[in-house]
């Protein structure tokens, strides 16, 4: 109603607040009862409460007068709500552009009468707008939104720092009626917190949609606001491209004067879907220049070459390197002409480019002699769809596809009208009654593993519905019935033999002469490794040492045939030339058997060799005998034997065998008397000094004690 307290008495009220029973308080009078709703509780009438609200505005609150704004009042009609309604329309305003197509707008007012009384505001916009001045500007065309970027160079700073702004479309089809410029030196586009003017295109893909009040108002090609009119191809509003002619050629930069070209390539104004690409890499450069303003658009003067994608002369660029081949491409149409030129980098490549462009057949320039005739297509049944069920009835329509009527060859669908596209025919296929689905399971693949427990081994494994005629179609797995057959199993599920493991072999044990390689041979599960156990030794000989002849032996030692095995040692061959060479037939087997051990001897000299000679010599050479004599003093003999023992080595294979490692220690000396003569002793004494002097290298044998 014009006032709800008109239908609704105070009681009505107090149930609405605080439920059945409720009615207006009683039991205490208030100065003015619409100051606040007081209502009584239905069990207890002196129990009261409120909501802090007046009652609405129309109720009763004395005879003769009603509530209104929290005052009791009496009654006037005046008081009732009053809706607003529009006055007249004021002129139109002047023209956001002076050409190229602005808007203006005209205003009212909801002031006749204004609402009231809590009266509906007027239905409708206070505002209506329409376009003006749409011829196009009769100068050189000027892009309206890089002209507002421009103005911006003065004044506007991006992160503390001036720039040359350029235009920028927003990707976001929202915010393309949004002032956003592009910054000619960092490419960063900054927001200039304002919407466009009025009458700015939204895009610059569509030629005619303008931005009124940061919105996008679409504008068909016939300049009528709501229109969805478009140009075809070469510009003709609602056309049907049979005045459109391709023009397409090629232009070659001919070595000539360094720093001049041949001559330039001029795109006519009104040319569309522009494509240049060069035919070759090339180290030259493609340049675009505005052939009214001589202003170079890409690739000026001190410019670096890039691949980039700009807006210049009203129209989006898209500028490609690939490969050092240049591409460049825009939709247009070109408002001014421009000039294709090729800056050479040397005088001796040659560059060439093809050209290709649309343009209506008015247009078209003077002798030319490449220009094409825009062929014609049409929509022609191309096949049926797939029936959309396999079984129990199903639907199929026609495709249609893009025909060329010259020979009636298949093209791409963009080259036909899409608005002149038949409605496909729809009919029904395969109505024969569907199947039970069922498993169908495929072999078994391979073992991946020959023994161990890894091995597995798949298959695979489909739900199948099957069809007329012998086919059948794969379905989801939840239309078979039944438990679905394992995909997996275990298979070669039995224990590896064991195989021995050999590692890499060392580097021989001397550089020249013979020597001995060993490497580490090991089962790869414990002891069960049951085939032959691969050599872990194997003599080696780099090469024949190149010494200074043999003068004989330089020690009696030599002759012992206990020591035989350490001819494979330079030091020790040197010291016993003689008696190694000669038993040179029967060293192989002794030195193999001197590899066979893990622990390693260092002989350093003759008094150590001797030291040990003195630990074999009681199964050998019977010390005892000596002593008894008397070619080993008691005293020295003390003496030796008090000697620290030698370093405790490992062991590895035999507890009745010893393996020794001797450090550098002198024996006291010996007088010899029975085994050798004088003579001999002192030949033996130069010898063991000579002896000492020789470092031998590392051997590896056993010494039986």
């Amino acid at each position: 109603p014009e006032l709800p307290g008109i239908n609704y008495s105070m009681d009505e009220q107090c149930r609405f607040d605080f439920g059945v029973g409720y009615k207006i308080c009683t039991s205490f009078r208030t100065f003015d009862p619409c100051k606040q709703l007081w209502c009584s509780h239905p069990d207890n009438p002196y129990f009261c409460k409120t909501k802090k609200g007046p009652p609405l505005d129309g109720t009763e609150c004395a005879p003769g007068k009603w509530c209104y704004k929290g005052h009791c009042m009496w009654k006037n009609a005046n008081q009732v709500k009053q809706d607003g309604a529009w006055s007249a329309w004021r002129k139109y305003g002047s023209c956001s552009r002076s050409c190229g197509t602005g808007v203006r707008f005209r205003t009212r007012q909801c002031n006749n009468p204004a609402p009231s009384n809590g009266g509906q505001d007027c239905p409708g916009v206070n505002y209506e707008y329409q376009l003006c001045n749409i011829d196009d500007c009769p100068k050189h065309f000027e892009d309206f939104r890089a002209q507002q970027c421009q103005l911006r160079n003065s004044h506007f700073e991006y992160q503390n720092t001036r720039h040359h702004w350029l235009p920028y479309e927003h990707s976001d089809a929202n915010k393309r009626c949004h002032l956003y410029c592009q910054s000619k030196e960092t490419d960063e586009v900054a927001y200039m917190k304002q919407l466009v003017h009025d009458g700015t295109r939204c895009s610059y893909k569509d030629p005619y949609s303008i931005c009124v009040r940061g919105e996008c108002v679409k504008v068909g090609c016939d300049r009528e606001i709501g229109s969805s009119k478009v140009e075809d191809k070469c510009g003709v509003c609602g056309g049907d491209n049979s005045h459109c002619r391709t023009v397409k050629g090629t232009f070659t930069r001919v070595p000539k004067k360094a720093g001049k070209t041949r001559g330039a390539l001029l795109l006519p104004k009104g040319a569309r879907n522009v494509f240049l690409n060069e035919t070759e890499d090339s180290i030259n450069v493609m340049a675009i220049k505005n052939q009214a303003t001589g202003h170079y658009i890409l690739n000026g003067k001190e410019e670096d070459a890039r691949s980039r994608r700009f807006i210049e002369m009203g129209v989006e660029w898209d500028y490609l390197i690939e490969d050092d081949v240049e591409t460049l491409h825009t939709d247009g149409p070109l408002h001014d002409a421009v000039v294709v030129l090729i800056i050479p980098k040397d005088n001796e490549t040659r560059s060439t480019l093809m050209y290709r462009y649309i343009i209506h057949e008015d247009s078209v320039p003077l002798n030319n002699n490449n220009v094409i005739q825009e062929d014609t297509y049409e929509w022609a049944l191309k096949s049926w769809t797939q029936c959309s069920r396999p079984c129990a009835g199903g639907f199929q329509e026609t495709k249609y596809g893009c025909r060329k009527k010259g020979d009636n060859k298949m093209v791409h669908k963009g080259n036909c009208d899409i608005s002149k596209k038949p409605k496909p025919i729809r009919r029904m296929c395969n109505l024969q009654d569907c199947t039970q689905p069922q498993w169908i399971t495929e072999e078994w693949e391979h073992c991946t593993k020959t023994c161990g427990s890894l091995g597995h081994q798949i298959r695979t494994v489909r739900c199948v519905q099957f069809l007329h005629e012998g086919t059948n179609r794969s379905i989801h797995s939840m239309y078979c019935s039944g438990e679905k057959p394992e995909i997996r199993r275990p298979c070669n599920r039995v224990p590896c033999p064991a195989q021995w493991r050999t590692g890499a072999w060392s580097e021989c044990s001397v550089s020249c002469g013979e020597g001995v390689m060993r490497r580490l041979v090991t089962c790869r599960i414990g002891d069960q490794c049951t085939s032959e156990k691969p050599e872990s030794h194997r003599p080696c000989r780099p090469g024949p040492c190149h010494d200074e002849p043999c003068g004989g032996d330089k020690s009696i030692f030599c002759q012992m045939e206990v020591l035989a095995r350490y001819c494979s040692i330079p030091g020790y061959n040197k010291l016993c030339c003689e008696s190694c060479s000669k038993r040179s037939g029967t060293f192989a087997p002794l030195l193999h058997e001197a590899a066979k051990t893990e622990e390693e001897l260092r002989f350093g000299s003759a008094s150590q060799l001797l030291e040990t000679l003195s630990a074999s010599v009681n199964g050998t050479l019977k010390v005892s005998q000596l002593h008894q004599q008397g070619s080993l003093s008691q005293g020295q003999f003390s003496k030796q034997t008090t000697t620290p023992p030698p370093r405790k080595l490992n062991t590895e294979n035999s507890k009745t065998q010893k393996r020794l490692k001797l450090g550098t220690r002198n024996l006291p000396a010996m007088k010899i008397h029975s085994l050798w003569n004088e003579d001999a002793a002192k030949d033996a004494s130069w010898q063991l000094e000579s002896f000492q002097e020789s470092q031998w290298p590392t051997a590896s044998s056993e010494v039986e004690r």
